[in-house]
């Protein structure tokens, strides 16, 4: 078998592929919630020099992100 930076490259997506089920499912609660934290961050630093229609984006999509974690958080207790 030849050994060379193919082969390595391979053998790296192979890994990255192979990922389990709860490591992905972290990674993608980390995304989430720091969505959340974004979005909140945002409104509570930035709100009076929005205007009407930003803020409500801000917010819809503040409660959107919490209501996703929500839902991910409680899949995980009914599998878990």
């Amino acid at each position: 078998m030849v050994m060379g930076p193919v082969n390595d490259v391979v053998f790296g997506l192979h890994d990255l592929t192979m990922v389990k089920k709860s490591s992905l499912v972290d990674m993608i609660m980390v995304q989430v919630i720091s969505l959340a934290l974004g979005a909140f961050l945002l409104i509570a630093f930035s709100a009076y020099d929005m205007d009407q229609n930003e803020l409500m984006y801000s917010m819809a999509f503040l409660f959107s992100s919490t209501f996703l974690t929500g839902i991910v958080y409680r899949r995980l207790g009914d599998t878990g």
